[in-house]
């Protein structure tokens, strides 16, 4: 495991992590099916193509990066801990994560800032979103460490911040492993047919 602390969606960051699997897609990791396929092809073409990077921002993304570190802080108020920030965090030369934060010796924390709705949604029902769930496993396989605090927080609430607990769970990591081999092979692929294109 190799940590890069780098700035999350510096031109830096976004060069670290070209070209590897990260727990954002971790769900269609675990399916070892199409959406992994599709995910890696997309992944790849963007790794060897020379076009300037379009990096994704939508007014979602833009809030949660705003509030992101008001919600780490209120974190750590409550739970009395650091939490330390990291950039990229490299498990081999195919696979990676970012998580908001690395706690003690075996935790990390995910932060998400949804909209009103959303946030209004989780306080009533507590669900975690499935694709949050495999992205905090495959934060955990990635790391190493055994839970992650599933932070959620909107300032317009009474409360406004959710802490949980996510344990890590093995079922989940052994499917992630399975998802990683398959993903790893494709990538080897297109990388030999890549360097058969070289005159």
């Amino acid at each position: 495991m190799k940590l890069h602390n780098i700035e999350q969606q510096s031109e830096e960051w976004f060069k670290v992590r070209s070209g590897k699997m990260s727990a954002s897609h971790a769900q269609a990791i675990s399916a070892s099916g199409k959406g992994l396929e599709s995910y890696i092809l997309e992944m790849m073409a963007e790794h060897y193509s020379s076009a300037e990077k379009e990096h994704y921002s939508n007014e979602h993304t833009e809030r949660g990066n705003e509030l992101e570190n008001t919600a780490r802080g209120l974190y750590e108020l409550k739970t009395e801990t650091v939490a330390e920030e990291v950039g990229f965090v490299e498990m081999d030369e195919y696979t990676g994560c970012s998580p908001d934060g690395l706690v003690g010796t075996d935790g990390l924390i995910e932060i998400k800032c949804p909209s009103d709705k959303v946030y209004f949604k989780y306080l009533l029902d507590g669900k975690v979103d499935s694709k949050y769930m495999w992205q905090m496993q495959m934060q955990m396989l990635v790391t190493g460490r055994g839970w992650v605090d599933y932070v959620v927080f909107c300032p317009n609430f009474n409360p406004g911040i959710k802490i949980t607990r996510i344990e890590r769970d093995e079922a989940k990591i052994e499917k992630l492993k399975i998802g990683l081999e398959v993903g790893r092979k494709i990538i080897q692929d297109i990388k030999k047919k890549a360097e058969s294109w070289k005159n």
